[in-house]
């Protein structure tokens, strides 16, 4: 027995002495390494950008892009509330977990390895990531974000945050403009889910988010309008050089779209919004400046007599992919015109007739497929386009008095909106029942070839390329804007705090209370007031027909300007930071209430 205790004594310390430092030391363990070279961070790094369309899920309803009688459109949106204890910060996750440490490590890395088109890539999503985060939240901890010996993280201003977003995506242009002659292993085409490597659009990408933060903060000097411009003309060139994410589909829920059938997040409690379809089917309803209720004559509602995108004798075909329709889809796809599909939207806080899969109940493999459009289980994530873009420039140009630039900016923006919705569409096959009554459609209810014959009709409307100077106004680029990015766009929320979502505002142009609103409604400017730049617009609480439900009663009679922080970091680990913001306390149940810096005029 000895001799046996002892030959293992013997072999555990001849094993240990040779084998410990690989054996215990995990973090050079080849299946738990502890640092990976930059071409395997990227793929993950890029995927998480799913979390923009995850937090849709209340921004959506808060533009009223989508609206409904679920628990998220009945809190943001209807109610411009929160779920007090539940995550629903995506972004503020992506950034400050999902990218993290992995993105600064790809940054730092790939600099020191000579890899610079990694650390421009890296910078240019660091610069988009905190952009997009401060604008849904407001002031965040930065400076202090990775400091591993802290347990309570300072809260940094908006300004100085954007201000950093800028200077990370200049570095990234300074990376990325310079010659780059390193050998990059063929992996980087794989890894890159956005760009397949190719140096150039990330070049631009980077200008794009330079020039979606120059327009947000353009409130506060005019010199960021030229900047703005500058910037785009940089940048994307045409709808080729959109930003997606390629998404791989599938039977598995965490590699499928968001939106679509598999994931189920968008069934039949979050659909188009009824301010959505009558913006785009010429139907943005007259209301009475004195009662707030919609002009009647007889029984029929009164339309008002400018409309911005479209008439009722002129088709948008992007309302066919945009909306789902309980219609029929024909079997000559030629025969499509005006009235082959009746379009209907779901009020604030109310019940949809409709789902955006053209069904009335939840969809399902057999009625629905994988989906539509970019509803659809391998569609690709939307991140930025070439008409975003230009949209911001004819914005910029506008203001700057350019009115004949701005227009013909304005032109190249809608028909990019346009190439856009069309490369997503899928041909549709029809569900039919036994009988051989089509139930349902798999995919879209229209071809491209019919789609594009459709919209040069469109396009040479009064609408848009004959839209003549005299009757052109911001409000057709903001209001094509607002369409252009439904229902991805998160800068959509952006453009309606900078206009302060059309409310009458007090002598130092911004709301206040008594004038924009009460504890029971809020005012908007009549539509027919020059400044007015979403014409038809109402929040919920409006006291307009339709709305006229009051917010939260913590909201004070105010609709949000910003999102809570993700509430199991800041509202359990980080409350003494969040206490000491002004002028608001995070603790505040109104905290969602304070004003943004970038909406607030210049001190």
């Amino acid at each position: 027995m000895k001799i046996k205790i002892l030959a293992i004594a013997i072999f555990a310390a001849t094993f240990f002495a040779v084998s410990c430092e690989n054996y215990l030391d995990v973090n050079k363990n080849t299946d738990a390494p502890d640092w990976v070279e930059p071409n395997l961070r990227l793929a993950p790094i890029l995927s998480g950008l799913t979390a923009n369309y995850w937090d849709m899920r209340f921004l959506a309803p808060m533009n009223q892009y989508l609206n409904g009688s679920g628990t998220i459109p009945a809190t943001y949106g209807a109610k411009m509330y929160y779920a007090p204890t539940s995550d629903y910060a995506e972004v503020f996750k992506m950034v400050y977990f999902l990218w993290g440490q992995n993105l600064e490590d790809m940054i730092n890395d790939a600099k020191e390895m000579n890899q610079p088109r990694y650390a421009g890539i890296g910078l240019a999503l660091k610069a988009y990531g905190w952009y997009q985060m401060t604008s849904i939240h407001g002031e965040l901890p930065c400076k202090q974000f990775l400091d591993p010996g802290r347990t309570v993280f300072e809260y940094d201003s908006q300004e100085y945050i954007l201000l950093k977003s800028r200077q990370w995506a200049k570095e990234a242009i300074e990376i990325l403009s310079a010659a780059d002659a390193t050998v990059y292993p063929a992996s980087l085409s794989s890894n890159d889910l956005m760009y397949q490597g190719k140096r150039d659009k990330w070049l631009k990408f980077a200008y794009g988010v330079l020039a979606k933060n120059y327009i947000t903060i353009s409130g506060k000097n005019t010199a960021y309008l030229d900047s703005a411009i500058n910037c785009v003309n940089n940048s994307m060139e045409n709808q080729a050089d959109d930003a997606t994410v390629m998404v791989a589909g599938g039977s598995v829920s965490a590699q499928v779209n968001f939106f679509g059938v598999l994931r189920s997040n968008i069934s039949n409690t979050l659909n188009q919004s009824d301010y959505m379809v009558d913006l785009m089917t010429g139907k943005v309803k007259l209301y009475d400046e004195n009662t707030g209720n919609i002009v009647t004559v007889g029984i029929e509602e009164q339309l008002m007599t400018k409309q911005y995108v479209t008439d009722t004798a002129t088709l948008d075909p992007r309302a066919i992919c945009y909306f789902g329709t309980k219609d029929v889809m024909p079997d000559d796809l030629n025969t499509i015109d005006i009235n082959t599909y009746k379009f209907v939207g779901t009020k604030p806080g109310q019940a949809s007739q409709v789902t955006l899969f053209g069904t009335t109940a939840a969809p399902s493999a057999a009625t629905s497929g994988t989906g539509r459009w970019i509803f659809r289980d391998n569609a690709p994530y939307i991140i930025m386009t070439y008409a975003e873009l230009q949209f911001i420039k004819a914005e910029a140009e506008f203001k700057k008095g350019m009115k004949t630039d701005a227009l013909a900016t304005f032109k190249k923006a809608v028909q990019g909106s346009i190439q856009t919705t069309a490369a997503y569409i899928v041909p549709g096959t029809p569900v039919k029942n036994t009988s051989g009554v089509q139930t349902s459609v798999i995919g879209d209810k229209i071809s491209v070839a019919k789609f594009n014959s459709l919209a040069t009709d469109y396009l040479n409307s009064a609408f848009v390329n004959n839209l003549l100077e005299a009757d052109f106004e911001l409000a057709h680029i903001m209001m094509q804007k607002y369409v252009a990015l439904y229902p991805w766009g998160l800068d959509t929320w952006n453009d309606l705090r900078r206009y302060h979502y059309d409310l009458k505002v007090g002598g130092n142009g911004i709301p206040i209370d008594g004038t924009s609103w009460t504890t029971t409604n809020t005012f908007h400017k009549a539509d027919t007031d020059e400044s007015r730049v979403y014409k038809g617009f109402y929040l919920p609480s409006a006291n307009v027909t339709n709305r006229r439900s009051a917010f939260q009663s913590t909201n004070l009679g105010s609709p949000s300007y910003r999102v809570r922080p993700r509430y199991n970091s800041e509202y359990m680990w980080n409350v003494t930071a969040l206490g000491a913001l002004k002028p608001i306390s995070g603790l505040d149940a109104n905290y969602n209430t304070s004003m943004v810096w970038f909406c607030l005029p210049p001190q």
